[in-house]
């Protein structure tokens, strides 16, 4: 854990480690870059900040998680300085966040509309590093653009509604085969 109380990005390992996120891409080629790059967050899909915060959490980018919360969203502080220790404090360290797998998005609005309102679903699956028990959450998160003078007009995380994953009747979680099922109809 103590090796977990900075950011890990930039220069060495973070070019070439794996994405927090599940994904195939490299740190520094998938969330990363939307961590450090203003534009190339301004330009993400909704769905692709999501798995952006959840990187910011496994690899403590306090920055990244408040820059990309909404100020309307329910915990925005105004004083920065407090809020940032608080999500230090908060930042999943008994966990390695292993997985963020999308199952569905969905928008409303033209693009060129500043309101436009994104709605994801996903599934944060974590490991507990003492127990290793796995545990996951899924979560379906609102995003709105608050406009294209604010962080270039990028997704900013508004509120979610969190929720236990499903289970089969063996206890096997099934948010993958939905998200499979889904992604397969659309």
């Amino acid at each position: 854990v103590k090796n977990r109380t900075k950011s890990a990005s930039g220069f060495g390992g973070a070019a070439v480690e794996s994405c927090p996120c599940g994904s195939a891409a490299g740190y520094m080629k998938c969330c990363g870059k939307i961590h450090k790059d203003a534009k190339a967050y301004g330009e993400a899909a909704a769905e692709q900040v999501v798995r952006a915060r959840y990187s910011a959490y496994a690899k403590r980018e306090v920055d990244f998680i408040i820059g990309s919360t909404h100020p309307l969203n329910k915990d925005f502080m105004t004083d920065i300085e407090h809020w940032k220790e608080t999500i230090r404090t908060n930042c999943y360290d008994n966990f390695e966040l292993t997985k963020c797998e999308i199952l569905d998005e969905t928008y409303e609005g033209e693009d060129d509309d500043p309101k436009q309102i994104a709605t994801v679903k996903f599934v944060a699956t974590m490991v507990q590093i003492d127990s290793r028990e796995k545990t996951a959450f899924m979560e379906t998160s609102t995003f709105e653009r608050a406009g294209k003078h604010i962080r270039e007009g990028a997704w900013l995380y508004r509120s979610g509604e969190v929720e236990p994953v499903p289970v089969d009747e063996e206890g096997s979680e099934i948010a993958s085969e939905a998200g499979s099922k889904e992604k397969a109809d659309a």
